[in-house]
């Protein structure tokens, strides 16, 4: 879980770092990251089990990908492996975390975030220039200051900007751990699925602060996009949890016809910085694309950062996306109302930010969303009773026993466990 954590918040003293003792560049990135995925990849070998397997085979498959991508683009790009790469290690990563583990890592990095949260928001200036995030990101990423000047997604705690939310409260746009809103956003999405899932564990004065946090969190990342994505799961979760895992394999392909049919139709303006104009300046760049961007001839370039639908085009081609929602979404023996939910959830969020960023590539925001995929992949099978009086029915479907009513309690703890 360390791994976790690292991924999520690294970010942060790296600023710290930057700003204040040696700069920081892209190359230490690639190290930091790179030794993140090789500790994962060590890790879940030493404790290997069978649902690895598929996760295991797409990290091959992209690889190979990449290879004969890097013949068409006449050099390798290892950031386009690296965003695939992390799909299939988090995932991993998550398998071998007992559901209770997951569960007291999921609360104890809310309470960080909020924490660190309420530090920025109460001492803006000072953490501002704790931080630099400005000049992290231009050291780390290659952005120049003209790129960054008009992006109102970044750098709320230097650079207060029209609140949505509270506009009365005078916040300026928080970030906590993760350096920019949009981030923080993608978690207050995150955190709403997370606590539908781990609802019934909680006692209800946890559940009361969970909630009540998280609208804190909420409001203070000024996230609109975060509040709908988070109400849309809420509210589409009783119907998730009955359909068909595998269907959400249709939600990215969905998105992209609707948002281009939307932004077309409606006339939004690309040059407008709201949620309308970032689809529509999306939408512009994913069909501004030639035959050689979208089979991969091409190195997608941080222009694309308001496209993660285009960036993610360019950088694997169109056979890597497909590939890429077969791996994540087709899963059909995930039958299990919260595997269903999970899944389905997971796949609307990825759907509807990759339109407007590509935070969703990030491995501070997809660390914890396949982390908890993993997770629930293989949670246990709780005990089914059998009807006439013959016991509970436990294991995994197809391999299950009948246990007599003495042994249900103790079974039950134990698959709790």
């Amino acid at each position: 879980m360390f791994l976790l954590v690292a991924a999520i918040s690294y970010n942060l003293p790296l600023s710290i770092i930057n700003a204040h003792f040696i700069g920081i560049g892209r190359q230490t990135l690639i190290v930091v990251e790179a030794t993140l995925m090789a500790a994962g990849l060590l890790l879940v070998l030493s404790q290997w089990r069978i649902e690895m397997t598929r996760w295991l085979l797409m990290i091959g498959m992209f690889f190979a990908l990449s290879l004969v991508l890097s013949q068409l683009r006449l050099g390798f790009d290892p950031k386009s492996f690296r965003d695939m790469l992390m799909f299939a290690v988090f995932v991993m990563i998550g398998m071998v975390v007992p559901w209770r583990d997951a569960r007291r890592v999921f609360v104890a990095l809310h309470i960080a975030i909020l924490v660190v949260m309420i530090i920025e928001i109460a001492f803006p200036t000072q953490f501002g220039a704790l931080v630099n995030t400005r000049d992290y990101f231009i050291s780390s990423r290659g952005f120049t200051a003209e790129q960054l000047s008009g992006d109102s997604q970044l750098f709320g705690a230097t650079r207060p900007d029209e609140r949505y939310l509270l506009p009365w409260l005078g916040w300026a746009r928080a970030s906590s751990l993760f350096l920019e809103p949009l981030s923080l956003g993608n978690y207050v999405s995150f955190a709403a699925l997370a606590m539908l899932l781990f609802w019934r564990d909680w006692p209800t004065r946890m559940q009361w602060f969970m909630v009540l946090s998280l609208a804190v969190i909420l409001v203070g990342c000024d996230g609109r996009f975060a509040a709908a994505s988070a109400i849309v799961i809420l509210l589409a979760a009783p119907l998730l949890r009955r359909l068909p895992a595998s269907l959400s394999i249709f939600y990215l392909p969905m998105a992209v016809v609707m948002a281009r049919i939307a932004s077309t139709t409606l006339q939004w303006n690309p040059l407008d910085d709201d949620f309308p104009g970032r689809i529509a300046r999306g939408m512009k760049q994913l069909f501004r694309l030639d035959w050689t961007d979208l089979f991969g001839f091409s190195v997608p370039t941080p222009a694309l950062a308001d496209s993660g639908i285009a960036y993610l085009v360019m950088s694997q081609s169109l056979v890597g996306v497909a590939m890429l929602q077969l791996f994540l979404y087709l899963q059909p023996t995930l039958q299990r109302p919260e595997q269903r939910l999970y899944v389905h959830a997971t796949a609307l969020s990825f759907a509807l930010s990759i339109l407007v960023s590509i935070s969703m590539l990030s491995i501070k925001t997809a660390a914890f969303y396949w982390f908890l995929m993993g997770v629930i992949i293989v949670m246990p099978r709780p005990p089914e009773f059998v009807s006439g009086g013959r016991g509970w029915r436990v294991g995994w479907r197809g391999s299950a026993d009948i246990v007599d009513d003495g042994a249900a309690q103790t079974v039950a703890g134990c698959l709790e466990q």
